[in-house]
């Protein structure tokens, strides 16, 4: 079921969002002549366009994932090289030296992995009373036309354009 808008839609762009589970939700943003509707997979954000008091726009590079990637690998490494200085010769060492530096190993790929997928860019939209809706993408472009898009109705323009059309007519 959809929401039905009485305006005129001015604006649609898809854009989705990356979660720290590695979940992917897709959803659209509609801007109105007064409204910006975010319809995603499980939530739905209805925003007054005046009530908008600031825009951001930001990279989210999630560097904590990276680090943590490349100090498990470092970690597997550095206990790879003692294994082969010490040998294996009982299953304590055994542990120590090969099968938790594979852990180790598969971890820091894993969250190197998770690094690459998760990083993508944000806009942030700071209302009144300090709520926030926040947009995820892989592509800037998509995240500068729906705040451009959003300026040029705060503004007016898309009113003075909707009456200099009428005028000419």
């Amino acid at each position: 079921m959809e929401i039905a808008m009485p305006e005129k839609i001015l604006f649609e762009s898809e854009v989705y969002e990356i979660d720290d589970d590695l979940r992917v939700k897709k959803g659209n943003v509609k801007i109105t002549e007064s409204k910006v509707m975010f319809l995603g997979t499980g939530n739905f954000k209805l925003v007054d366009i005046p009530s908008i008091q600031m825009l951001e726009i930001k990279k989210e590079n999630r560097w904590g994932y990276l680090s943590a990637g490349s100090i498990f690998f470092i970690a597997s490494l550095l206990m790879y090289v003692l294994g082969i200085e010490f040998g294996i010769q009982t299953f304590l060492s055994a542990l120590l030296y090969f099968i938790l530096p594979t852990l180790f190993l598969l971890v820091s790929l894993l969250l190197i992995y998770w690094w690459f997928i998760t990083r993508s860019y944000l806009l942030e939209m700071f209302t009144d009373f300090g709520r926030k809706l926040r947009i995820r993408s892989k592509n800037k472009d998509d995240l500068f036309e729906i705040a451009n898009a959003v300026e040029l109705v705060k503004i007016g323009a898309v009113r003075m354009l909707q009456r200099r059309e009428r005028s000419f007519v």
